[in-house]
Parts: structure tokens; sequence; C-alpha cells
């Protein structure tokens, strides 16, 4: 049997800061779920339930932003705290998270799912989007529900 050593975080998964506290991509697991330390470089708060793609031409593979592009590949989603723009924080890769559906968008059956406009899950389509998860059950326009996220 082999003994590991996990690193020792300073920081929790909610912290959001203004500098970085771990280098850009770091990677841990709270409770059984999956984060990445990433830096919201898009112009608007990526808030709870959102989730983030890479943002094309960034000096770093972990800058990112609410996606903005219908089956774009996903970075992880907001799950805990929002993360202003140009702030850095945890967003969630492996794990159940809650993720709303706007009240003018469509509703969403349970299912396989992709990432849609402005961070909400998409229905999957083949061959033109990621899979990032599996949304648990259906959700209505305006509600919200649990989808669980597989990215690592």
């Amino acid at each position: 049997m082999s003994e590991q050593v996990s690193p020792i975080f300073f920081s929790g998964i909610s912290m959001v800061t203004a500098v970085p506290v771990v280098a850009l991509g770091t990677e841990r697991v709270e409770s059984g779920e999956k984060y990445r330390y990433i830096y919201n470089g898009g112009a608007t708060t990526a808030s709870v339930g959102l989730g983030l793609n890479r943002i094309a031409g960034a000096t770093t593979a972990n800058s990112a932003a609410v996606c903005s592009v219908s089956g774009d590949q996903c970075l992880g989603f907001v799950k805990h705290v929002a993360i202003p723009s140009a702030e850095y924080g945890w967003a969630l890769t492996r794990g159940l998270v809650t993720v709303a559906v706007a009240s003018s968008a469509s509703s969403q059956s349970a299912g396989i799912k992709g990432l849609g406009l402005n961070g909400l899950v998409a229905t999957y389509i083949t061959g033109a989007f990621y899979i990032q998860g599996e949304l648990m059950t259906a959700i209505v326009s305006g509600n919200s529900g649990s989808i669980y996220v597989n990215m690592a």
C-alpha cells in the first residue's frame, strides 16, 4: 500500500482573489469533487451555476470566461461563489453542481449535455458539442436542477 500526501491549501474552494494564491491550472479534490484554479478573463462576473470556457488566444490555458459560444469545451462550472471579472477562483471539473435554465430559454430534459450560450447547459449534439456532463433531472424553463460534470 502506498501512502500519498495531499498538498496543503491555505485557501478554500470558495475563496476568490484579485491576485493568484496558487498556480493557474492547479487541481484539487475537496469532499470527493475535483476543482481547477482559473482566472476569469471575461468581461462579466461568472455567477454560480454557469459554465466557463477557455478564452481563445489567451496567454494561459486556464484563462476562462462565461461561455459565449454554444458547444464550446468547458473548463469547469462555478459552484460555490461568483468569480468577478479579472479575479481568480476555483471551478468544478468533476462533481455535482446546480445549474439554471434562463426563463427565456427552452426547458432541458435529463441526460447528456453540452455547454450552451451564456454558460448554461444545452442539449448535446453529436459532433457539434463537447460532452460536459449528465443532467440528473429535467429542468423546466426558469428553474434549476443538478448536473454531474466530468471534465477530468
